[in-house]
């Protein structure tokens, strides 16, 4: 299930405007503990399966955090920057 009909779901269809920054601070947590329990697994086995490539990759997205995109959230609630 996506991100997106899991807020839907938890808000029954009553997504107003005022409402929208508040959906986007529930995503990025709940993108946050999703990502943490993720790097809590990789950590524990990343010695094991992955490659140094890989764990370049995983070390940038670490040091600048950036776990959900606004942008990409947006486009997938179907909701237009300029609206909020």
């Amino acid at each position: 299930m996506s991100l997106a009909r899991k807020i839907e779901e938890v808000l029954k269809n009553e997504l107003k405007p005022e409402s929208i920054r508040t959906v986007i601070e529930m995503a990025e947590f709940l993108k946050y503990k999703e990502n943490q329990k993720l790097w809590l697994k990789i950590n524990e086995s990343e010695h094991e399966y992955i490659t140094d490539d890989e764990q370049s990759y995983h070390d940038k997205i670490k040091t600048t955090g950036e776990f959900i995109s606004q942008e990409e959230l947006l486009k997938e609630l179907g909701i237009n920057q300029d609206e909020i």
